[in-house]
């Protein structure tokens, strides 16, 4: 996704950094936890897919505001 560099709104600029929080720790999580207990192991998959997911809806919330916004100027 590629948001050309422009004035984004409050919502746009508070979606995207939730959205790229959300990523950083979808995907740092896993490499810092390492254990081999299993059941620990199927939470770490369960809150890595869950972050992604808030990730990608965020992402795509901040994409959505910035675009309306820009053809309201």
């Amino acid at each position: 996704m590629c948001l050309t560099n422009r004035k984004l709104s409050r919502k746009s600029r508070i979606f995207l950094a939730f959205g790229n929080l959300c990523m950083f720790a979808g995907l740092v999580l896993p490499r810092i936890v390492s254990n081999p207990n299993q059941q620990q192991t199927n939470w770490t998959h369960f809150i890595t897919g869950f972050l992604l997911g808030l990730a990608i809806t965020f992402l795509f919330a901040a994409m959505y505001q910035a675009r309306r916004n820009s053809d309201n100027t």
